[in-house]
């Protein structure tokens, strides 16, 4: 049941991100971009250890009494979050400068 909540919990700062940013970047909410940024990445930090708690929790009941095998499995959740805080702080840029040009424009 809870095999691919780790995963949907990584996804859901960039999902916060690309909406509320936008709408940030549009005027659109009340929200300054500024605090959408800041928001998604306290959401990045505090849901990446959520996940990581939650999948070691998976694989201890998974085990159900057995030796445990090998724990590369952990090294990996610990490069996918790693991985998708860059991702983060590479769509907060691209927003950034979407932002900026679009003041420009203005």
């Amino acid at each position: 049941m809870y095999g691919i909540t780790p995963l949907i919990l990584i996804i859901l700062p960039f999902l916060f991100q690309l909406i509320y940013g936008q709408k940030a970047i549009g005027e659109t909410i009340q929200l300054k971009f500024r605090t959408v940024v800041l928001i998604s990445i306290l959401m990045q930090i505090v849901l990446s250890i959520i996940s990581f708690n939650l999948a070691i929790y998976n694989f201890t009941e998974s085990l159900q009494g057995e030796l445990p095998g090998c724990g590369m499995w952990m090294i990996g959740i610990y490069f996918v979050n790693l991985l998708s805080i860059i991702i983060l702080l590479v769509i907060i840029i691209v927003q950034y400068f979407i932002k900026r040009s679009y003041e420009k424009n203005k």
